[in-house]
């Protein structure tokens, strides 16, 4: 009973303080209350909300109260109390551009949170990962990240944070450079938080008035941006808020210099310099040090514009060094090896079992064969008793063999169970937020109120099928993904060629991205519906498309570097019929292939790529794979506006 009682009052405690930065009076009474109790718990729940007090304008002093808080949890073994500081902690370094050491605390959170059911911190760890994956610059998947924690911090009723994720999400489409829904989701906040102006936690204000004024300045209206910036700055200081007066000093900078105001925007961005630095907020004093040095530069300073170039180079490197990539890297790899290791786990267990029983039956089966063959003999009658006893242990050994297979399927199943994790995530939410709909409608019948029961049947009835929507699609995920990983018959079958396009087309896109979060392409597809059916090798003939596509991307990206201007990288895959007859296209609007070189790239072991990047044997192989099934692979090119690969086929 004390443990549920500290529960509900430790994450009260924060989830008041998660938004807005608390006073400096407020702290002091706090580090009081701290020094003059001698009960654990109590030293638990100061030293959390001192360092969650902390963390906008003493990062260091914040994680020194959350190591000491983190310690009296593990003391106390109260696993939710750990969790809920483990993401705390990740989001505190996330301040100072540790990137990789953010990720990890919010793993260890999310993981630890799932372990004993807590929901309200697992919306949290969610959080804190999301806002990592939008620092990485990883839009798409910070977005996803972003709506989880929405929807599970709509369902535990923490309505200030709900607001915070739609102003996330917000956040997110404006550095996607969508406008309108950026300024739409902001205003959602915005107009909610206007409701609670006595309460100055309901929302991070000086963190609203610069999403505000980024918005609106993305949709060219300037003049509204600079007076949400400088009301940014004022409400910074009444929070006492340095991390975000730093943004908003620098988001104002940003503004006077494409207005070309040199002075405002060279004040401001120092005052973004001197408050960064005093919180070691890096990311802050790196954008803030690249804008003054330009500034310079356009001056022809070129001594002041090295000296701040200096600054923000030794700022990037502690942000995002090569020994930062990998450890990044490492953390993000660790977290998928043991999810897929879980999974297999639980599968090779059932494997086992099976395997057991099988060998079991085996062995019984064969006792029982041998005493039948040394007792009958002599007996005609006996040998076909023998014949159809070997008949059976063949099949049964059949069966062993299979169970092997099945064995070897776990492996390959936690490979994709990653991939599964997020239509699953939608299932759990949509399926406990249900039940909590179903307890209300029965409170409701309770009462007689069956016009708000039939509205809470319907939202249950609408949960439900996104339930069965987002099954249906985990189920769609593995059985493409196993189809992908089938060994070839060898044998032609009937395959619809769209979508073995259409799937392998995102499959190099996604592939790309995993080695490249920087790479973008617009995919485009032109499917003739009339093909129908073909009858083809649906491995061999992905080997080849896959190959194409991804030859199309390289070429994209490569022109993308050259920083031609307004490219935009274009892939695009076309089918269409003709007669007996069926095309593929791949086309890419890249530097197109030189005549010089054109008829050896057929050729094996001959490549353009650098060394180390390609073999050479790509497409000597996908041509050799199209003669095999008796069609043709061939190629249009203009150099400086693209190529155009095509497999002509027979339909059967």
């Amino acid at each position: 009973m004390h443990k549920i009682l500290l529960a509900i009052i430790f994450h009260g405690c924060l989830s008041v303080s998660a938004l807005a930065q608390i006073s400096n009076e407020e702290i002091a009474r706090l580090r009081k209350q701290y020094f003059s109790t001698a009960n654990d718990s109590a030293k638990l729940l100061f030293s959390a909300q001192i360092a969650n007090g902390y963390r906008f304008s003493n990062i260091d002093s914040s994680l020194f109260y959350t190591n000491i808080a983190l310690g009296f949890a593990k003391k106390l073994a109260i696993p939710f109390a750990e969790a809920s500081l483990l993401s705390l902690k990740g989001a505190t370094v996330l301040e100072s551009g540790k990137l990789p050491e953010s990720l990890q605390f919010q793993f260890e959170a999310l993981n630890l949170s799932k372990k004993i059911k807590d929901t309200n911190t697992l919306a949290y760890a969610l959080n804190g990962i999301g806002n990592t994956y939008m620092e990485l610059a990883d839009y798409k998947k910070a977005k996803d990240y972003y709506f989880q924690s929405k929807n599970l911090f709509e369902a535990v009723k923490d309505t200030a944070m709900f607001y915070n994720e739609i102003s996330n999400i917000g956040n997110i489409y404006e550095l996607m450079k969508m406008p309108d829904s950026a300024l739409y989701y902001q205003l959602v906040t915005f107009r909610a938080s206007k409701l609670r102006l006595p309460d100055r936690r309901f929302v991070t204000w000086p963190e609203m008035m610069f999403r505000l004024g980024n918005a609106y300045k993305l949709k060219g209206e300037k003049h509204i941006a600079m007076q949400y910036y400088k009301r940014g700055i004022e409400e910074a200081k009444i929070d006492n808020d340095t991390r975000n007066l730093t943004m908003n000093n620098l988001f104002l900078a940003k503004l006077y210099d494409e207005l070309n105001m040199f002075d405002s925007c060279m004040k401001y961005a120092n005052d973004a310099i001197n408050a960064g630095k005093a919180i070691s907020f890096r990311k802050g004093v790196y954008d803030a040090s690249i804008l003054i040095s330009k500034l310079f530069k356009e001056k022809s300073k070129y001594d002041s514009a090295y000296k701040y170039l200096l600054i923000a180079n030794a700022e990037k490197d502690s942000l995002m060094g090569s020994k930062r990539l990998q450890e990044l890297q490492r953390i993000i790899l660790d977290e998928q090896e043991f999810q897929r290791e879980t999974e297999a786990k639980s599968i090779a267990d059932r494997n086992k079992q099976k395997q057991l029983v099988l060998i079991v039956g085996l062995l019984i089966f064969l006792v029982s064969a041998s005493i039948l063959y040394y007792n009958n003999k002599q007996k005609q009658k006996a040998n076909k008793n023998l014949e159809s006893a070997l008949v059976d242990l063949k099949s049964t050994q059949s069966q062993l063999i299979q169970s092997e297979k099945m064995a070897s399927l776990g492996e390959l199943t936690a490979g994709i169970a990653h991939e599964i994790q997020n239509p699953l995530n939608f299932v759990n939410n949509f399926s406990e937020v249900s039940n909590e709909l179903i307890d209300e409608m029965n409170q409701e019948l309770v009462k007689g109120d069956i016009e708000e029961a039939k509205l809470i049947a319907n939202d249950v009835k609408q949960n439900l099928e996104k339930i069965t929507h987002h099954g249906k699609r985990a189920d769609a995920i593995v059985k493409g993904m196993l189809q992908h990983s089938r060994s070839g018959s060898g044998q032609k079958e009937p395959t619809d060629i769209n979508k073995l396009c259409d799937e392998y087309f995102r499959l190099a896109y996604h592939g790309l991205r995993a080695k490249d979060k920087s790479f973008n392409a617009t995919m485009e597809t032109e499917f003739d519906e009339t093909i129908g059916m073909v009858n083809i090798m649906p491995q061999d003939i992905g080997r080849v498309v896959l190959n194409l596509i991804t030859n199309a991307f390289y070429a994209v990206a490569d022109k993308a570097e050259q920083g031609v201007e307004r490219y935009a990288p274009t892939v695009t895959v076309r089918t269409k019929k003709l007669n007996d007859q069926f095309e593929i296209q791949v086309s890419d609007n890249g530097n197109g292939i030189p005549q010089q070189i054109l008829d050896k790239i057929f050729q094996p072991f001959f490549t353009t790529k650098p060394t180390g990047e390609g073999t050479g044997l790509g497409l000597s192989l996908s041509y050799d794979i199209v003669k095999a099934h008796g069609g043709e692979l061939r190629v249009g090119t203009k150099e400086n506006e693209g190529s155009t690969f095509i497999i002509r086929l027979f339909i059967n």
